[in-house]
Order: structure tokens, then C-alpha cells, then sequence
């Protein structure tokens, strides 16, 4: 039996905050305000995935429930849920 992959709110957070000091650790010595970083960071995912400022705010928080836009930041990731025959549900949960 395989592990079944976790695409809850939570763990989109986990990703996002993981990225993002990704992000700032890859850049050169000269910026290190990690503020900015994830600023930047949270700028690109919003114009990539098509999402709100508000929608960004709560995923990177844990509370982005809608099915669609999680799909969206997850398919920014490299990640789809899909891929895993599991279906994202508006109540921040998932089955498949």
C-alpha cells in the first residue's frame, strides 16, 4: 500500500513557505530581506495560477479551501493533484 499524497490547505502552505525560502537561500548575498523575497515570490505565484491577492494571502496562511485556486497554486508547484487520481473539494479536503 502506498502513501496517499496530502493536497490539504496545510500542506500548500508547507510548500509555498518551503519555496519561498528556496527562493532566498538561491539569491546572491546582496538581498537578504526574506520579506521580499516572499513578496516577490508570492507575486509570481499570483500571476502564474491567475489568483487574488487575497486568495495568495490565505494559502500562504493554511486557509485557501476552494478547490480551484489550491488546484491552481499546486499546478504553479509542478504539482497535480490529478496526476494522483485525487479530486480537490471546496471544503479544503480532497478524496480519490
Amino acid at each position: 500500500m502506498t502513501a496517499r499524497p496530502d493536497f490539504s490547505p496545510a500542506m500548500l502552505s508547507f510548500f509555498l513557505r518551503a519555496r519561498a525560502v528556496h527562493a532566498h537561500c538561491s539569491r546572491p548575498p546582496r538581498s537578504r530581506l526574506m520579506q521580499a523575497t516572499v513578496t516577490r515570490e508570492k507575486a509570481g505565484w499570483r500571476k502564474l495560477a491567475k489568483l487574488t491577492n487575497t486568495q495568495i494571502d490565505l494559502a500562504w496562511m493554511g486557509g485557501l479551501n476552494r478547490a480551484a485556486p489550491r488546484a491552481a497554486l499546486w499546478a504553479v508547484l509542478g504539482r497535480f493533484p490529478s496526476d494522483h487520481g485525487i479530486v480537490l473539494t471546496d471544503d479544503g479536503g480532497q478524496h480519490g
